[in-house]
């Protein structure tokens, strides 16, 4: 922390890298100046840091603001000072923490050579580790790159050093397609604008629905804002005003680095979301993890009184552009920056609102169990945020669901719906859409022949000669979960039969036509059966006591099913629906069977599902 002139001096989130070339000009024995001190250390032993603020690499000077009494500055590495409501990043945390705890549904959607290849890149490559610790590579699997966000960069603008950088960060690997707009917050003096001018960078930027600010006050911090005219003396309210206008009208989402000072808190600025609802939702805060600890980077401030809308991001041993080894909170916000791109792409139906939840709900713990003061929610994880989160649902209706479980269906009909390929969509716990292919939750179930022999599922029966005339159920349209039809299908049915007799040996037949009109039973995908016309065919001989047969069992000589899938959900969020016939006509099972006297063993060929045994014996007992 610096006192120069009277005014506090605010510094922007740079850390250890090459010097820009808007850095303060170094005249000889300048041990005010870090760079000179840095060159020349034993002609400066005797000089304190502790009265100057500019952070190691050159950072901007913070410009005067005479009109408010305070400073800004681009953010600096954990050469910053601290105040009495700012305790040193050393005693948070002395534990590292692991970095890719285990989980057991992981990138379950993206293969081995599909990760291969994001990976082997050379711009995956020049962040190999920060990537991988928020797990980059299932996004862009999955195939999300940033398209149709816009990123404003409130920096120094892309022609200098800082801004250049912050620039590059938000651009790379992580979001290539989104749209970068880098906007100057500071001017051609290297002192920051008025915040009624910054206020108009803001409200100027109207296409924007992501800002990436990388500066803060250097000793003003998160819990020393209690009330929206605390913010307003160091800024103005027309600064928040403008930020509240582009959250409400804009749906933006400002993503704000919280500082270098090792502090206990972040800075000032990100306590916007406490002192505005407007805002509320609509902001994250981010600190810097060093991939090479295991923990908080001891230049970056912790998340505070800030933990609830405060997320973790690499900010260490950075490379951008042709710029390495940078580090900063300033590098870790535009990460975060680029990540709710990638969101808004792949949900662009989501509101900011759900898209932070989704953030902070997908982080990965750090620290203490929980959101916590130091961490927040912890890291960044673009694979969570990516795949479905919670309960997976299937929307029947635009307000019904149904849980997405694995279905059994009959064999009967299950050959013709997987032969169609559908895909459907799915809804997770916020409503997001995905897609998986149908055949993947249908698992085909026999009808269980033995049953059906045993029960004689027959309601009603008329017999003219050879003729018989009636009603039986079958559950050859058998379907559950959120397939359901109807268990028992009535099929009315007309057969002939005849025997023949030689000698010892008497041969018989049965052919059987049905029709049946099935219902859907309860809330279901399926909408609709046409008339499902069947045919039944049973040949056998009888010698004594033994009895021995060939049969087909209702087999769909013609009919269709209709079924209506959930598609995904349209940009202004709407579910979209996409109806389907499946024609039923298929191969029948073949029964064989062998009986003597009440005992019947047969084997049953199913052509789709598993093959069958079953042994049946009938008797009565008479009293």
């Amino acid at each position: 922390m610096a006192i120069r002139n009277g005014f506090l001096s605010v510094i922007m989130c740079v850390a250890m890298a090459t010097v820009p070339s808007y850095a303060v000009q170094i005249s000889a024995n300048d041990c005010a100046n870090p760079t000179y001190r840095k060159l020349n250390p034993n002609a400066c032993k005797e000089y304190s840091e502790k009265s100057f603020s500019f952070a190691t690499g050159g950072a901007i000077a913070g410009g005067t603001l005479a009109a408010i009494g305070a400073g800004l500055a681009i953010l600096g590495s954990a050469s910053g000072g601290t105040s009495n409501n700012a305790t040193p990043q050393s005693t948070q945390s002395t534990v590292p923490m692991p970095t890719l705890p285990a989980y057991t549904h992981v990138g379950a959607d993206v293969t081995s050579t599909q990760l291969a290849a994001v990976m082997d890149t050379t711009d995956y490559g020049r962040n190999f580790d920060q990537y991988n610790e928020i797990r980059m590579a299932y996004s862009l699997a999955r195939g999300y790159t940033g398209k149709n966000s816009t990123i404003v960069i409130l920096d120094t603008g892309y022609d200098e050093w800082h801004g250049k950088n912050v620039a590059d960060i938000a651009s790379g690997p992580i979001a290539p397609d989104a749209t970068i707009t880098s906007y100057k917050v500071i001017n051609s003096a290297g002192k920051f604008l008025p915040f009624n001018e910054i206020a108009s960078v803001i409200d100027s930027a109207s296409d924007a629905n992501i800002y990436n600010s990388s500066w803060v006050f250097t000793n003003k911090y998160a819990d020393d804002i209690q009330s929206r005219s605390d913010l307003a003396k160091l800024t103005n309210y027309e600064f928040i005003n403008s930020i509240e206008r582009a959250a409400t009208e804009r749906d933006a989402i400002f993503v704000w680095a919280a500082g270098n000072n090792g502090a206990s808190q972040s800075s000032a600025f990100s306590a916007l979301p406490l002192i505005s609802n407007k805002i509320s939702g609509h902001f994250v805060n981010v600190v810097a993890w060093d991939d090479r600890t295991g923990q908080l980077a001891d230049f970056s401030n912790a998340c505070g009184v800030t933990k609830n809308f405060c997320i973790t991001a690499p900010g260490t041993h950075l490379s951008a552009g042709f710029s390495s080894n940078l580090e900063g909170t300033s590098f870790a916000a535009p990460i975060v920056s680029a990540a709710i791109a990638v969101i808004r792409e792949a949900f662009p139906y989501m509101p900011s609102t759900q898209i932070t939840e989704l953030l902070f709900t997908t982080a990965r713990d750090l620290g203490v169990a929980g959101v916590d003061e130091i961490y927040g929610h912890g890291m960044l994880d673009l694979e969570r945020a990516t795949r479905p989160v919670g309960a997976e649902l299937i929307p029947i209706s635009e307000n019904v669901t149904r849980p997405m479980e694995t279905v059994r269906v009959s064999g009967t009909i299950a050959k013709q719906i997987k032969s169609a390929n559908l895909e459907m969509a799915f809804v997770d716990g916020f409503g997001r859409a995905f897609k998986t292919p149908l055949n993947d939750k249908i698992k085909t179930k026999n009808r269980g022949l033995g049953f059906t022999r045993l029960r004689q599922d027959v309601k009603s029966k008329a017999q003219i000669g050879n003729f018989e005339f009636g009603v039986r159920t079958s559950d050859f349209l058998g379907a559950d979960g959120f397939m359901a039809t109807t268990d028992k299908t009535d099929i009315t049915f007309i057969a002939s039969h005849a025997t023949y007799n030689t000698g010892a040996l008497e041969l018989f037949h049965r052919a059987e036509f049905g029709i049946s009109n099935p219902h859907i039973d309860g809330e279901s995908v399926v909408t609709n059966f046409s008339n499902i016309y069947t045919a039944s065919v049973t040949v056998g001989a009888t010698i004594g006591d033994w009895t021995l047969s060939v049969a087909t069992n209702d087999a769909i000589l013609s009919g269709q099913m209709d079924m209506r899938l959930a598609t995904g959900r349209a940009n202004n969020g709407a579910l979209t629906f996409a109806d389907y016939s499946i024609d039923l006509a298929t191969r029948p099972s073949v029964e064989y069977s062998v009986g003597y006297k009440n005992i019947t063993a047969a084997f049953v060929d199913n052509p789709y599902g598993t093959d069958e045994i079953y042994v049946i014996a009938r008797g009565k007992i008479s009293f």
